[in-house]
């Protein structure tokens, strides 16, 4: 996924940065009653779930999403049918996004990562050498979508401003697991009700994500395993052959670095900032340029000019700008061709666009 559009998905899924689609829920595998697990305390078991290294397992994760987002080009990351993990317990790991009309295929072993879109036919491919090796790991596991992972990096990333508790058992997948719950802290200013998350007692991989939204019984957001099984991998599942006539483009570790560390125009454009941390944290990006239909002018707010459309007016010392609202928070989209989004109040957004 390209850094522009990963940003844009975090804006506008209007969640908290690093939510955006990373939420996933499993549907139960069977209607057996909870299991009975021995007591631990939550402090214990966020540690624990930090912790762990995954196994060898290969799953299936679902997702149900009543976020509400408008149908815009640029959203489509919260948009697919189901996830199939593979990880060989060390290094190796592959997730296959798959969509109504479409496969998005991220692969990760010792030397390389591979990103494969099946509808654009290409792929983007990133090696390292050992210096580089723990940098461009880091940047190729921020690439897939793994349930499990993205279930912990949220546990970590809220756990400073939650109350956490754990409620109970769960059987999920066919597996045992505890209930741990989130909650924001009372100086949190956010749309958001508590985030579930379910985690295998043997394992402590998550196997489901649930958050809920004030006012609302059911789950906005929800992803998780609904097959999940441990054992050796396929060694084959790790490398990746890119098919015959894709267009392939190759990126080394130490330019991804270079990249990451440049200020110039196109730079500043592509990164998303932050205002404020845990749950009322603000994603402020700009919107990405469109690509221009043939024939057409060329013009680099078509995305925020169809958001604003559908959104309200808004006035701060920021500007003018547009309000999208969803389930869980929304978006203000500016004049200027800004996107601050999160799950939070509008007036959290608009003091978020007048700080930066």
């Amino acid at each position: 996924m390209r850094p522009r559009t990963k940003a844009l998905v975090a804006a506008g899924s209007g969640i908290a940065a690093g939510l955006a689609g990373l939420a996933l829920t499993a549907l139960p595998a069977g209607a057996d009653d909870d299991p009975v697990l021995p007591p631990i305390d939550a402090e214990q078991l966020v540690t624990s779930t930090l912790a762990a290294q995954p196994p060898a397992f290969s799953g299936v994760a679902e997702m149900q999403n009543e976020l509400g987002l408008p149908a815009v080009p640029g959203m489509e990351a919260l948009d697919f049918e189901s996830v199939r993990v593979f990880h060989d317990g060390e290094e190796g790991a592959r997730v296959q996004v798959e969509r109504e009309a479409s496969e998005l295929t991220f692969v990760k072993n010792t030397d390389e990562a591979w990103a494969y879109d099946s509808q654009e036919n290409t792929a983007k491919r990133l090696t390292w050498d050992d210096a580089d090796a723990a940098a461009a790991r880091g940047h190729a596991e921020g690439e897939m979508a793994d349930p499990a992972q993205a279930a912990a990096e949220i546990i970590e990333r809220l756990r400073p401003t939650s109350d956490i508790f754990v409620d109970g058992t769960a059987r999920v997948a066919d597996r045992a697991a505890y209930e741990l719950v989130l909650t924001p802290k009372p100086s949190e200013k956010t749309l958001l009700r508590e985030i579930t998350v379910a985690i295998d007692e043997e394992t402590r991989v998550p196997l489901r994500f649930d958050m809920f939204a004030n006012g609302r019984s059911e789950p906005v957001l929800s992803l998780g395993f609904v097959e999940f099984e441990l054992g050796a991998q396929d060694a084959e599942l790790f490398e990746f052959t890119p098919p015959e006539g894709a267009e392939v483009e190759t990126t080394e570790a130490d330019d991804v670095a270079r990249a990451a560390g440049e200020h110039d125009a196109e730079g500043a454009e592509q990164r998303a900032t932050t205002v404020g941390d845990g749950w009322d944290t603000v994603v402020i990006v700009e919107a990405p340029a469109a690509a221009p239909a043939e024939g057409s002018a060329e013009s680099g707010q078509d995305l925020a000019a169809v958001l604003q459309q559908i959104g309200e007016p808004v006035t701060g010392e920021f500007g003018s700008g547009s309000h999208v609202q969803i389930a869980v928070g929304g978006a203000v989209i500016t004049q200027d061709g800004r996107i601050a989004a999160g799950a939070v109040p509008l007036q959290v957004l608009v003091d978020a666009l007048d700080q930066e």
